[in-house]
């Protein structure tokens, strides 16, 4: 299955949690941060089974719903990327799909312009 996901490569952070597991809302540090409000709490389902479950979309109009453009430039300003996986590992969710590292197959990186338009928009500075 193809799963679509923004992070930071160097780090493996998420919009809300650090690779550790510790609570860390970047995405709250956006200017728009149209998914900030969404309910991430840590939930015993994202170690299931001993692996670490990410959280990703199933398409690419998931994440322009999840994110606007701005939050999109911002992010990669941040160093955050978006990337499409390959997954066998996968458990599908009614608002995202959950998948592991172990089960991927393939990760490539999607520029941003295939989903947004980033014509007009502010470079910003957003505090890591």
């Amino acid at each position: 299955m193809k799963i679509y996901r923004i992070e930071n490569e160097e780090t493996m952070h998420g919009m809300w949690y650090r690779l550790d597991g510790t609570y860390d809302p970047f995405i709250k540090r956006l200017t728009d941060g149209r998914s900030a409000d969404l309910p991430m709490d840590f939930h015993p389902r994202y170690s299931q089974g001993g692996y670490k479950w990410f959280s990703g979309g199933k398409s690419i109009e998931q994440m322009a719903y999840w994110f606007s453009a701005q939050d999109a430039l911002e992010l990669h300003e941040a160093g955050y990327k978006l990337y499409e996986f390959e997954a066998t590992q996968y458990i599908e969710e009614e608002f995202q799909t959950l998948f592991t590292r172990e089960g991927v197959v393939s990760k490539r990186e999607i520029p941003l312009e295939t989903i947004w338009n980033m014509d007009g928009l502010k470079q910003s500075v957003v505090h890591i």
